[in-house]
Formats: structure tokens, sequence, C-alpha cells
């Protein structure tokens, strides 16, 4: 659920963790393209028309009973063996999201909107989920550094994936990577088109202190956003050694 850029800050973030061993860290360098673009990919069902369940390997009305990472591998066997050092290192990427996806609908997604009683309706807590997340996004943008452009499109998928086509991975790289260039986010655009709304009204919510804080923050505090996103980056950073040291 957390946007494309807070999942490349993320991935940002996990080449530099000490708490990662240093040969997974110097793996992950070798293979920065690669990475970032695992770290995305899931996202690209957007575009490609698949589920949820296709492509994150739970759905939002159905249980997480494990790590989705490990539902994939099991539902999809090729991937236990990569063929290249860039569809491994792709892969890890793809766990890493996963992984900080079950956090975000586990403790924050599920119930805080999803059950919440709070506000009007539950399109309005729709609407202030959105809000949310745009705060997020570009929060985590303005940290993404500059080398992220380049080394993202450099990312050359061949048959990474057996349930997405390298076609829709190449497209979903490209419209993430332009928007990395300044002022080309097209955040506003994507969500407000979920929720019904034009730019210019998200911008009018997000602008205005006493908005965000009665519509959202006295709701969510954000001392809750802060202790979930902190789950979120440790799980998925966890799960990542888990794999890269299962699948060596």
């Amino acid at each position: 659920m957390p946007t494309p850029f807070t999942h490349l800050l993320t991935a940002q973030h996990l080449l530099h963790d000490p708490c990662l061993p240093e040969a997974a860290r110097a793996f992950l360098a070798s293979e920065k393209g690669a990475f970032l673009l695992g770290n995305i990919a899931a996202d690209a069902r957007v575009d490609s028309g698949q589920t949820r369940e296709a492509t994150h390997f739970y759905a939002y009305d159905g249980p997480i009973s494990r790590e989705t990472w490990r539902v994939m591998l099991e539902r999809h066997p090729s991937l236990k063996t990569p063929t290249t050092s860039e569809q491994r290192a792709f892969i890890a990427g793809y766990v890493a999201h996963l992984s900080m996806d079950e956090v975000w609908t586990l403790d924050m997604l599920s119930p805080q909107f999803g059950r919440g009683e709070w506000g009007s309706s539950s399109h309005f807590r729709f609407v202030m989920l959105h809000v949310l997340l745009i705060h997020i996004d570009e929060r985590d943008l303005s940290g993404i550094e500059r080398w992220q452009t380049e080394t993202l499109r450099e990312a050359a998928p061949d048959v990474w994936l057996p349930f997405m086509t390298d076609a829709t991975l190449c497209q979903w790289r490209d419209f993430i990577a332009a928007q990395l260039e300044p002022g080309a986010s097209q955040t506003l655009a994507v969500l407000g088109g979920r929720v019904g709304m034009i730019p210019e009204e998200l911008r009018a919510i997000l602008d205005s202190p006493e908005r965000m804080r009665d519509d959202l923050w006295a709701n969510i505090a954000p001392e809750t956003l802060t202790q979930v996103e902190q789950e979120m980056y440790i799980h998925a950073r966890d799960q990542l050694a888990i794999y890269l040291n299962e699948y060596p």
C-alpha cells in the first residue's frame, strides 16, 4: 500500500543498513538497479490489471497468516533458484516490498481505516487514507538521492517473474523513474483518481494545517504512524536478510 517512493527510500536505507550482513549489502550494491526495481515491481499490477493476490499474495479481505514472500516462492518455485545475480537482487527487493506491505495492512490499514469508526463515513476514511499516503509519499520523495533515477532505468528484466511480463516491468520502471525528476511526481493525480478528487482538492487538504489536524492526525496519531513505519522497515530488513541467507 505505501507508494513507490516510500519503497525506493526504504531500498536506499537498506543498502547502507549495518544490521544487514556486509556480504548482503555488497551484493545488493552490486545490483542496485535490479534491487530498486524489485522494491517497486509488485505495484506494477496497477498497469497490468492483475489482482493484488496475484502480485502481493494476499487479499485485503483475507488473512495474512505467514510471510507473503514465502507464499510467492511456493506458488512460483522457479523463483527459489534465480538464474542470474540480477534476478536474485530483484527478488530480494520484491521480498522487502511484500514485507513492508504486510505490516502496513495488519497494523495500519486494517485496524485504523478498515475497521475504524472515526469520521463521517467509510468514504471519508478512504479519502483520508490517501491523504496520509500522499503526505508520506511527498516526504519520502524528498529523501531519494539523485543516483536512483538513472540506476533504476538501467534495470533490464529478463524473465525475472513468471507472473509479470518484462514489458510490464519496464513500463512501470520508466513511469516511476520519470517521476523522480524534480517536479514530475504524479502522485496527486494518480491517488486523486482513486478517490474521485482532482489534485487541487487534495492539495487544499494537505496544505491546510487545520484540516490535517482535525481530519487526519486527530484520528491517526503521528506517533502511531511512526511506530508502524519503524515496524515496516525492521520487518522488511529482517525478511530480506532471511531470504538472502536461505537462497544464496
